[in-house]
C-alpha cells in the first residue's frame, strides 16, 4: 500500500444550529472539523490507508481539536505547522431561501511554506493529493501548492487534484480560478470534479460536452460527481457512468471529499497507480466502493461524523 500525502487547509466550521436562518439569526453554531484535504486524509485514514496531512493551524484550542481530530481517524500529522496565526475559522449558516450565508475568517492556513513539508515524508508518499479550495488563494499556501506540483510532476509520484471551488472566494474572478485549476489539472494523473467545476472549467453546457472537452485537452482519468446520480469516470479511450447508493440523504457536506478520499485510497493498493487508473474495469470496481462511502457520509450531519461507519 502506498503512503498518501494530503496539502491544504484544515479548519474549523461553525455550522448555524438552526435551520432556516441566516448567520444573523442563530443562538448557537456546531463546531466541527472542516478543510477539504483534511476531510480527504481522515476519510483515508477511516479506511486504513497512510496517510499524512501537511497544512498549517495555529497554536490555539482549535488547532489542538483539529490535530486531535486527525490523530483519532489516524492520519499522520508530522507535517501540521503551528502557525502564529490564528486558527482558520469559517461560519456557515442556509437562510429560509436556501441560500448560503458563509463568514470566513482566514488565519494559519495560509502560512504553509515548502519547508515546513518533510522532504522524508514528501519522498515516502508516492501519491500527492491536492484539495486546492483555500490553495489558489493568495498567500504562501498557494506558492506552496506550485512548488509541490513542480516538483512531483515528471516524477514517480501520483498527482491527484480537486479544485474544490467556493463561489464565496471566487465569484468575482472565477477566471483565476478557472486558469489556476487548468495548470493542476494538466499535470494530474486523477482529477476529480463536481458538475458545477466541470461545466465552468470546461465553459460547456452539460456534462456530455464537458466530457469531450477534457477528453481532448488533457490526458488525465476524470471523476465528475453528479449528487444522487452517481459519478462520471472516463479517460480518452472509454467513459463510464456508475450510480450512487440509495440512502437517506441527511447532509450532503464532505460527501466529495469521502468520494476522492476512498478512491485514492483503492488507488493507493495498487502495484502501479498509473496504470491502475488507466484501466476501466479497475476504475469502475473503485468508484463504486467510494459511491458507498460518500453515501454513508451523507447519512449524518458534518463531513466527518459518519466515517466510523464505513
Amino acid at each position: 500500500m502506498k503512503s498518501i500525502l494530503c496539502i491544504g487547509e484544515l479548519l474549523i466550521d461553525f455550522i448555524g444550529a438552526e435551520t432556516g436562518k441566516t448567520i444573523s439569526e442563530q443562538n448557537s453554531f456546531m463546531m466541527k472539523a472542516g478543510g477539504a484535504p483534511g476531510n480527504v486524509a481522515c476519510t483515508v485514514g477511516a479506511l486504513g490507508g497512510k496517510c499524512y496531512l501537511s497544512g498549517a493551524v495555529g497554536k490555539d484550542g482549535f488547532g489542538d481539536f483539529l490535530i486531535g481530530t486527525l490523530r483519532r481517524f489516524n492520519v499522520g500529522t508530522d507535517t501540521i505547522k503551528r502557525s502564529d496565526e490564528h486558527t482558520t475559522l469559517a461560519f456557515v449558516s442556509v437562510d429560509q431561501f436556501g441560500e448560503r450565508d458563509f463568514v470566513f475568517n482566514r488565519g494559519a492556513d495560509a502560512d504553509l511554506d515548502r519547508s515546513d513539508i518533510d522532504n522524508k515524508i514528501m519522498k515516502e508518499c508516492q501519491i500527492i493529493h491536492f484539495g486546492a479550495a483555500t490553495g489558489f488563494l493568495e498567500g504562501e499556501l498557494r506558492k506552496t501548492y506550485i512548488k509541490i506540483l513542480s516538483e512531483s510532476y515528471g516524477s514517480d509520484h501520483f498527482i491527484s487534484f480537486d479544485p474544490n471551488y467556493r463561489s464565496a472566494f471566487w465569484a468575482a474572478d472565477k477566471e483565476e480560478f478557472i486558469e489556476s485549476a487548468k495548470l493542476f489539472i494538466e499535470k494530474s494523473d486523477l482529477v476529480k470534479l463536481s458538475e458545477e467545476e466541470a461545466l465552468m472549467i470546461s465553459e460547456t453546457g452539460n456534462i456530455s460536452e464537458a466530457s469531450t472537452f477534457f477528453k481532448k485537452h488533457y490526458a488525465a482519468v476524470f471523476a465528475i460527481t453528479l449528487g444522487s446520480s452517481g459519478v462520471r469516470v472516463f479517460n480518452r479511450t472509454w467513459d463510464e457512468i456508475i450510480p450512487a447508493p440509495v440512502v437517506n440523504v441527511v447532509d450532503t457536506t464532505g460527501a466529495g471529499d469521502a468520494f476522492i478520499g476512498a478512491l485514492i485510497y483503492e488507488i493507493s493498493k495498487a502495484e502501479s497507480p498509473q496504470k491502475a487508473i488507466q484501466e476501466k474495469d479497475k476504475m469502475v470496481e473503485y468508484a463504486e466502493k467510494s459511491n458507498r462511502v460518500a453515501s454513508i457520509v451523507c447519512t449524518e450531519y458534518g463531513a466527518l461524523t459518519a466515517l466510523g461507519k464505513v
